[in-house]
């Protein structure tokens, strides 16, 4: 019994379970969906067109005016036989007017003008007609010099002033290059050529420079060219590297006692040819 009352309470809460899984399936249905009527599609209005402008009236063209018809005319007809033919009078050469040209006399250039006749005082007197103007003529052509003006000659150059006599020194030992430049120097010195001299003995001084041969040299060139000052202070520097070479310190002194007397300095030149002398 007491199973049977078990076995119907589980019979009925299964019953229950089956209704209560059936109910949301119930709900979840979708509404039923209305019928949809389709709306009546109307046709379309046509759009009334954009008005067009008014367009301008062409222009005729005016046709271009035609001319007059000239009137036909007749003329008779003649034979060419019977017409005679026009004449043309010659051109008549063309003649040159007589110019006549009064000379006056001798005979009425000595005479005196005849006198006037009286004039009434009632008539009016003419005005005596003015003398004719001379204009005098000039010569056209324009004189011209006969010769162009020659240029001035160019100054003479002046000539170098030897006063010291020459000096006998002998050219020392020198390096061959000093020794060859020295050499070219004295001929060009001898030449007239004063400049180029100068030059060349100052390329021997480049490459000996404590040579006093040298330096006397280019003192004594200097002071033959007139260049006193510079000549004085050379011929000073010969003697500070002469040494014992009493030659080339006595020619020294001869070109500072010369430089002396031009500066008029005669005592100073008196000392200084005492001192080349050996005084």
């Amino acid at each position: 019994m007491e199973r049977l009352t078990r076995l119907i309470v589980l019979s009925a809460l299964a019953l229950f379970g089956l209704n209560a899984c059936t109910l949301p399936l119930r709900d979840q249905l979708p509404p039923a969906l209305g019928k949809v009527i389709p709306r009546e599609i109307l046709p379309e209005r046509p759009s009334a067109p954009p008005p067009v402008p008014p367009q301008p009236p062409t222009p005729t063209p005016t046709p271009p005016p035609q001319p007059a018809k000239r009137e036909t005319q007749v003329y008779a007809y003649r034979d060419p036989s019977t017409v005679a033919a026009p004449s043309v009078p010659a051109p008549a050469a063309p003649q040159a007017a007589p110019v006549a040209v009064s000379v006056p006399s001798a005979a009425d250039s000595s005479s005196p003008p005849p006198p006037l006749a009286p004039v009434s005082g009632d008539a009016t007197a003419s005005p005596a007609a003015p003398p004719p103007v001379q204009v005098a003529t000039a010569d056209p052509r324009s004189v011209l010099p006969s010769s162009a003006p020659q240029p001035p000659a160019p100054l003479p150059a002046p000539a170098p002033v030897a006063t010291v006599p020459p000096s006998n020194l002998t050219m020392p030992n020198l390096p061959p290059a000093a020794g060859k430049l020295a050499a070219q120097a004295e001929q060009q010195r001898q030449a007239g050529d004063y400049a180029g001299a100068a030059a060349t003995l100052e390329r021997s001084l480049r490459i000996a420079p404590r040579e006093a041969y040298l330096w006397n040299r280019l003192a004594r060139l200097r002071l033959e060219q007139g260049q006193a000052v510079q000549a004085g202070s050379l011929a000073a520097r010969a003697n500070d590297l002469a040494g014992t070479q009493a030659d080339i310190k006595r020619d020294n002194w001869r070109i500072i006692a010369e430089v002396k007397r031009r500066a008029g300095d005669f005592a100073a030149a008196n000392a200084a040819e005492q001192r080349a002398g050996g005084g």
